[in-house]
């Protein structure tokens, strides 16, 4: 299968993100964090949360907080966001152009997912969607102390995937994601899934 100028069947294994990338769910959890900050007297824009598209809730929290010069419990806010998010997940719908490369793909690449989102979360939207079984890694934000802009997360992967992380590609709609994979040396494809091609650009 090729994507854009790339073809897949030269990599060892593909790494998704999960969020806006596998599933249609950033703008519920997006929903979820400005009302949540909102019920905390604090304002974000929906430009501010994509540009930290793939950041675990406690660091964005964190940001928020320094940036805003308010004092927010990590754990409060959190919670609720996570509460917030988990009575819309119902409405979480998947990517079919993401998901049609996973489909293609299971059972003859090894698989991974490495997401921003915790366990608590994702541990019950895969099943939920029934797609859990094509993954042989899945790396969530609480797996590691660093976030996807660093390396951690992929060496995560890679160990999982006994494979070096380097002959793999990853797939993300969010910056951050895309400058961790890409610090790991990974090939790194930026997608869209408000753009008619959804595969936008190698980066």
């Amino acid at each position: 299968m090729k994507i854009l100028d790339l073809n897949l069947d030269n990599y060892d294994a593909l790494v998704f993100d999960l969020d806006g990338t596998l599933v249609d769910s950033m703008p519920y959890h997006n929903k979820a964090w400005i009302e949540t900050f909102a019920s905390f007297g604090v304002s974000v824009s929906e430009d501010f949360l994509f540009s930290t598209a793939g950041m675990g809730s406690e660091r964005l929290i964190a940001l928020v907080a320094k940036e805003k010069g308010v004092d927010l419990d990590v754990s409060e806010v959190s919670n609720k966001k996570r509460d917030m998010y988990n009575s819309m997940m119902p409405k979480v719908e998947l990517l079919n152009p993401m998901m049609d490369v996973v489909k293609h793909y299971y059972q003859k690449k090894p698989l991974a997912i490495v997401t921003g989102g915790s366990h608590t979360t994702v541990d019950v939207l895969l099943p939920k969607l029934q797609i859990e079984h094509y993954f042989s890694s899945i790396v969530c934000a609480d797996d590691t102390k660093l976030g996807k802009d660093s390396i951690e997360p992929y060496q995560l992967a890679e160990s999982q995937l006994g494979l070096d992380i380097k002959k793999c590609i990853f797939f993300d709609d969010g910056d951050v994601g895309l400058e961790g994979a890409k610090k790991a040396r990974m090939t790194v494809v930026h997608v869209d899934s408000h753009h008619p091609d959804f595969f936008v650009a190698v980066k």
